[in-house]
């Protein structure tokens, strides 16, 4: 049986966030990095009610997490041009650099 390589690629990915994003201290940091980068490489943003209806974690939890990236530079938000009441989630150029990084290595990897 061929060995499964998903596991070495996994422990690299692992061992990558431990080293370069100390930041990310839970499963809803990770997920609501992810789920924000991706919907801001698909040129469509996340607003916080669009955010909440993924069910990452409780509504408090996810405002609670968010608060904390956004105090430490990794998420940012700004007002929709076309409706000023809405505020859109993007990460900031400091998280992209490091998911650049990230990307790189997982290349190099393969």
């Amino acid at each position: 049986m061929k060995p499964l390589k998903i596991f070495d690629v996994l422990t690299e990915l692992s061992d990558f966030r431990r080293r370069n994003l100390p930041f990310i201290q839970s499963l809803v940091d990770l997920d609501l990095m992810r789920e924000i980068g991706l919907h801001q490489t698909r040129n469509s943003p996340l607003n916080l009610d669009r955010l909440l209806q993924l069910k990452i974690a409780s509504s408090a939890t996810v405002q609670r997490r968010l608060s904390r990236l956004k105090r430490l530079g990794y998420v940012q938000q700004a007002a929709a041009e076309h409706d000023g009441r809405i505020l859109y989630l993007s990460l900031t150029s400091k998280s992209n650099r490091l998911y650049r990084r990230l990307q790189r290595k997982i290349l190099e990897s393969r």
